[in-house]
């Protein structure tokens, strides 16, 4: 009896340990795991894993700066400046901290650090591939395409096969250049390199949609969607393939059950009212677009079914009104677009083209991106009347909103 109470209590201890130690196993597998997919650029992948070891172990050096990097790379500014500075008080200045930092600052502020990240370049700097990865996207942020170009022509050289620089270059070809061939190939190519690749395999499914090429994009929505399951856009993406080949029920009901779970998803609500339109539903239809256009003004497509709906229902002078926004959108679109790939390339520090782009983001909601325009323009020529001007205006307009606007991209 004695020895089986001895046992009994021997397992209850080992139970108990097993509960304590457990999920320091789990964490740990999960961070060696976050930093493999790191290094192949699997942020999705590194952003699942992390979740379980930032709930044991919030304040580890290496879970901190994983999640640094992540951050980044997802484009979400304030968390990663949020996370760098918990480092900092944590781990201090140190030398992961700095080059982090740095990388921070090229995707922000390339103009700031540019000259500092070429020198480590020339040097021979041990993370080339992470500097350049950086430098190509803040001059993205700042449509600089030359110089992005430049980044991944000289990537590319020096390390033909990263998968990385394929999915950037695809990046660029299809949200900036508008080149949709182009950046199925780009996109195409980083898959070959990578199949697990996951942004690089969003990427393609996108294009291949706006290419209206459904089978393809439906292959790849369906394989993303085994991957990502709880992701609305991969959910919407796959809606619009199943309705571009004539499954418009299915896209519906795809549609509906994600507006269930994010009721004010703008392009679920888009597609919804285009698919309502569709099946004749004009109020409906009415209703869902002018929902899509409150949370995204920009969206092309919302605007013109709205244009249809107005019509269908006999309302001539809003329609109008509609087609006017439209068209001053398309005018914006395509005055930017001339812009950004050709003047500005021409004429890099005249003060106009930096006040036309800063007008034209801020049209578009873009208002960070806008002001930083408007105020180059003015360190340009200081006594610039329009920039000035329109900051000013706007300044009036949103004196009473929060300062910080990186959110709205």
């Amino acid at each position: 009896m004695r020895r089986l109470l001895i046992l009994l209590a021997f397992l209850a201890v080992m139970a108990g340990a097993g509960v304590l130690i457990y999920p320091q196993v789990r964490a740990w597998h999960h961070l060696r795991a976050a930093r493999e997919e790191s290094q192949r650029y699997h942020n999705a992948q590194v952003i699942r894993h992390l979740h379980i070891c930032r709930e044991v172990w919030p304040h580890d050096r290496d879970v901190l700066l994983l999640a640094t990097r992540a951050a980044r790379r997802a484009e979400v500014y304030e968390d990663s400046e949020r996370l760098l500075s918990k480092y900092q008080e944590v781990w201090g200045t140190d030398d992961a901290f700095s080059f982090e930092h740095l990388l921070l600052a090229a995707e922000r502020r390339v103009d700031q650090v540019a000259d500092l990240c070429w020198s480590y370049l020339d040097k021979g700097h041990a993370d080339p591939d992470l500097l350049l990865e950086a430098l190509t996207r803040g001059y993205l942020r700042q449509y600089r395409y030359g110089q992005a170009r430049m980044c991944l022509e000289r990537w590319k050289q020096m390390q033909p096969d990263n998968p990385q620089a394929f999915y950037l270059e695809g990046l660029f070809l299809l949200d900036h250049l508008r080149v949709t061939s182009k950046a199925v190939d780009s996109y195409r190519h980083a898959l070959e390199l990578d199949p697990d690749h996951e942004e690089a395999r969003l990427g393609l499914a996108v294009a291949l949609l706006m290419s209206k090429d459904y089978p393809r994009a439906l292959q790849e929505f369906e394989h993303l969607l085994q991957c990502q399951p709880d992701n609305l856009r991969v959910q919407v993406g796959l809606a619009e393939c199943r309705d571009g080949l004539g499954e418009t029920a299915e896209a519906v009901r795809i549609v509906d059950d994600v507006l269930a779970q994010q009721p004010q998803f703008a392009s679920a609500l888009s597609l919804r009212g285009q698919l309502a339109l569709k099946n004749g539903q004009w109020a409906e239809a009415e209703n869902w677009l002018r929902q899509a256009l409150r949370r995204n003004p920009m969206d092309h497509r919302a605007h013109y079914s709205l244009i249809l709906c107005l019509e269908q229902d006999g309302r001539e002078d809003e329609a109008r009104e509609q087609r006017r926004k439209l068209q001053q959108m398309e005018n914006d679109v395509e005055r930017f677009h001339d812009i950004v790939t050709k003047e500005i390339a021409q004429r890099p520090t005249d003060p106009s083209l930096h006040c036309a782009l800063g007008q034209l983001l801020l049209r578009a909601g873009r208002r960070e991106e806008g002001l930083r325009w408007l105020q180059s323009a003015l360190r340009l020529d200081p006594n610039y009347a329009p920039a000035r001007q329109a900051v000013e205006e706007y300044q009036k307009k949103h004196e009473s909103e929060p300062r910080s606007f990186s959110r709205e991209r």
